[in-house]
């Protein structure tokens, strides 16, 4: 996508400067201007062409996923909801609708998949927990699964993308339980919980080896938890941690067991999707990387949390 930008570009400087020097010349006889007219509509429409070639989807070795795309139009997305500032739900015009920063990306990959692929192409979300997104995929009800990261297991049986967030990691407890002295060393002692599948379970694990871990499906039964007092803490990254603080006033973070994984552990998360989509994916890598150099996924990113109201930050709110 960028070369075609700087090809484009590339044009547009070299036709002003044609521009610029036939203005210097003289006026050339009729016959001559003529054939240079006529040339110059066979070049425009052979330039047509050529534009049009770039533009297009290869015609042949596609994989399943721009096959669909090319037939049906319809980018099918697994997300794991209730996640703000990644998704979340809201009111617009008195309608819940799916918003975040992923949201938004997603919509942004199909308004540029219709200029590719020369056809509309719109969103279908299937909203789910981690389990459910991976049935979902196995049954290939849906594309790709977001928010996943590519850790040695996975990358086994799945195909990633490059990554497109990396976050701190980050521990939520009860307000008046973050000096627990039992907060401290390899947490012994200490039951966390942390989202099902989730690379939380494998930082802390990492990090906490004698934390126990207790998996749940989703950031507000993690929430639950510890509010009830059935865990200690809650595992989860930084975004979601500064949103379950923001939604409960009895719940605070415990700044001193907060940790940024190195490179070599966390490998931030990507879109996951089925082999055999290399193509896909490739195309996905350029568009993440396109909307980073644009500022837009930063853009995308401030606006959600911007844009955050009490009805949003709901699936934060545990009593």
């Amino acid at each position: 996508m960028k070369k075609k930008r700087l090809v484009a570009m590339g044009l547009a400087a070299v036709m002003t400067l044609c521009m610029a020097a036939c203005s210097s010349t003289e006026t050339k006889p009729a016959d001559q201007a003529e054939t240079t007219t006529k040339a110059a509509e066979v070049q425009t429409e052979a330039q047509k062409e050529e534009n049009k070639e770039e533009q297009a989807a290869p015609a042949q070795d596609m994989g399943p996923i721009f096959t669909d795309l090319v037939e049906n139009g319809v980018l099918r997305v697994g997300i794991i909801g209730n996640d703000p500032t990644f998704c979340y739900h809201t009111i617009e015009d008195g309608k819940d609708v799916l918003a975040g920063f992923e949201v938004a990306g997603m919509y942004e990959m199909a308004k540029r998949l219709t200029d590719y692929l020369g056809r509309e192409v719109t969103v279908d979300f299937y909203e789910s927990d981690f389990t459910g997104c991976m049935s979902a995929l196995e049954s290939k009800k849906i594309f790709f699964v977001t928010r996943l990261a590519p850790t040695e297991e996975r990358i086994k049986t799945w195909l990633f993308t490059d990554v497109y967030h990396k976050s701190d990691e980050c521990y939520v407890a009860l307000k008046d339980n973050v000096d627990n002295e039992k907060f401290a060393g390899t947490l012994e002692g200490v039951t966390v919980a942390a989202q099902m599948g989730s690379t939380d379970v494998i930082f802390t694990n990492f990090k906490y080896p004698d934390a126990q871990i207790e998996e749940l499906p989703m950031v507000s039964d993690l929430l639950l938890a510890v509010k009830n007092k059935k865990v200690d803490l809650a595992a989860m990254n930084a975004v979601s941690a500064a949103m379950s603080v923001e939604a409960n006033d009895d719940l605070a973070l415990v700044e001193k067991i907060c940790w940024a994984p190195g490179d070599d552990l966390d490998k931030g998360c990507g879109l996951c999707m089925a082999y055999g989509n290399e193509d896909f994916a490739e195309w996905c890598n350029g568009f993440f990387s396109d909307i980073r150099a644009e500022g837009l996924w930063a853009q995308m990113q401030d606006d959600a949390a911007s844009s955050l109201d009490a009805e949003a930050l709901k699936a934060f709110t545990v009593k």
